[in-house]
């Protein structure tokens, strides 16, 4: 891996470049460079990885964005056979056991454990009266989730096998989608308790069941059905054994290479142009910056109007922000009794008439905890991240200002969220208390700053049913030579973004990888 650009970059050219190293990106890259392709991946922060990169301060490191994955708990699931495939098997899960999720409701505790009929058993026992609706509920649940494998088919097939199949393809999905999440178990129960327990991990992405598309909720609960695993050796080896993946193949990523737009030949993207004026060339490119970035940033205004985009993203938004606090304790996890669960925590009904409504308060990851290798690593030391939504415009006055050097009033504020989610943390486990060896709050500046998503939004554009409707969120662009991927082509969260990486190699190659991968990874167990 190059650390910064280099001039052999420019002299080489290209079969593939990539604006972005975040997991579509690099799924992606890595699948056409198995495939013989000559690709180039181009991050412009220092550290590779988007959100599945890790940072360190001290003793202690934290992920940014991956706090648990669902479907690779069997090697024979579809996510489990793709991470093998990406990472050549050098990407082990350790399974968080059960539950993987708690979550704490007006004083009350639910788990969610691994297994379908163990989870319904258990959501049974807590709303006994309910059975019925439970299972109508997980019925639909079911329903949705397998039908979005032809919805997002139809956006890999050619636009005019679309135009003609895409509707039959997409329709048994837009039942859900075109339906918000409290809509649907509105209709199976009145009781807001079993909505909230059923909703409990909406914060995976991002909005209320009242805004949520059903289609999304669905999509994430079935992808946690056999319960949650974690990356032995932490967040970053998903990344770092995808980079080696690429580079095993003659392929390479460089950091600190900012792109400033793309180098459009006869109304081709023939490459692209750094940020220092340099011009690197490739037969496609490929922007894993997200949609609002791409539009923004890299297609010249002439261009912008064949997306028919620019309507549209002012109903479809960009998602929510937050607030972060970074907690390393100078404690193990065993001696704090750390659990390898995540805790939901949801403040008592405000009855201010908005059911159907409720975000978590809080949302709290012991990342050592779930890592079995990190006691070796770090002895007597453990680490949380404690979450809670943030919004832009509570930050407004310090746009434009510079990391680190945004002023008392700006700390200030971060102190007040920080106080408040230690005192949490005390209360849950006292041991903590006078043992922190370091603390540190990201905002939705930090966010933007890191990312480079203008609102701090973490999940791209929100999961709305209006999101599921734009046909144009697509690998394939108007713009010869230009394809798109990352969470807003499919879903968010780091399977949703491989699966983009999956569609987006599928249309550059021509062919069904998801299938290619299946058969081969298959085949490769059977010999062991």
């Amino acid at each position: 891996m190059l650390k910064r650009y280099a001039p052999m970059l420019s002299e080489t050219t290209w079969d593939a470049v990539f604006i972005g190293s975040g997991i579509g990106s690099l799924t992606a890259a890595a699948v056409l460079a198995r495939e013989g392709w000559k690709v180039l991946v181009l991050e412009k922060h220092y550290e590779p990885g988007g959100f599945c990169h890790t940072f360190k301060r001290k003793d202690f490191e934290w992920d940014v964005g991956v706090h648990y994955v669902g479907g690779v708990q069997h090697p024979k699931q579809f996510e489990r056979q793709a991470f093998d495939y990406i990472s050549g098997r050098r990407l082990d899960w350790a399974p968080m056991g059960a539950p993987y999720d708690r979550a704490i409701i007006d004083g009350q505790t639910y788990d969610f454990v691994p297994g379908s009929q163990e989870q319904l058993k258990l959501w049974i026992s807590y709303f006994p009266q309910e059975e019925q609706a439970i299972r109508e509920y997980w019925k639909r649940v079911r329903e949705c989730a397998k039908s979005s494998q032809l919805y997002f088919a139809d956006r890999a097939v050619p636009q005019i096998i679309s135009s003609l199949g895409g509707g039959l393809m997409r329709r048994p999905f837009l039942k859900y989608a075109d339906r918000t999440t409290y809509d649907v178990l509105r209709e199976l129960t009145d009781n807001e308790a079993l909505i909230t327990m059923l909703c409990t991990q909406c914060g995976d992405y991002g909005l209320p069941p009242n805004q949520a598309s059903f289609a999304i909720h669905a999509m994430v609960v079935s992808h946690y059905r056999d319960g949650g695993s974690y990356p032995i050796g932490g967040a970053g080896r998903i990344h770092q054994s995808v980079m080696e993946t690429i580079e095993d193949h003659d392929g390479c990523l460089a950091v600190r290479c900012g792109v400033q737009g793309l180098l459009m030949e006869r109304g081709r993207a023939a490459g692209v142009v750094l940020e220092g004026g340099e011009e690197i060339r490739a037969g496609r490119v490929v922007s894993g910056m997200g949609v609002r970035n791409t539009l923004a940033r890299l297609v010249p205004e002439d261009q912008r109007r064949k997306f028919g985009a620019d309507e549209a993203l002012k109903t479809v938004k960009a998602s929510i922000a937050h607030l972060c606090l970074y907690v390393g304790v100078d404690v193990s996890d065993e001696e704090l009794g750390f659990p390898r669960f995540n805790y939901w925590c949801y403040d008592p009904y405000a009855g201010d008439g908005t059911p159907g409504g409720r975000l978590p308060s809080a949302y709290i990851s012991f990342p050592s905890a779930k890592d079995p290798s990190w006691a070796e690593a770090h002895p007597g030391k453990a680490t949380v991240q404690m979450i809670g939504l943030g919004r832009m415009e509570d930050f407004a006055e310090w746009e434009g200002t510079r990391w680190k050097k945004r002023g008392p009033k700006y700390e200030a504020l971060k102190a007040k969220f920080e106080t408040a989610m230690l005192e949490r943390l005390y209360t849950m486990y006292p041991k903590t208390r006078n043992r922190i060896g370091w603390a540190e709050v990201s905002t939705p500046l930090s966010t933007a700053h890191f990312s480079h998503y203008p609102s701090g939004e973490i999940y791209g554009l929100e999961h709305t049913p209006e999101r599921f409707r734009q046909r144009w969120l697509r690998p394939r662009t108007p713009i010869k030579g230009l394809y798109l991927t990352g969470q807003d082509i499919c879903t968010a969260g780091v399977a949703g973004a491989m699966f983009s990486g999956l569609l987006t190699s599928s249309v550059l190659l021509g062919k069904n990888m998801i299938s290619v991968i299946h058969q081969r990874e298959t085949a490769q167990a059977a010999v062991g």
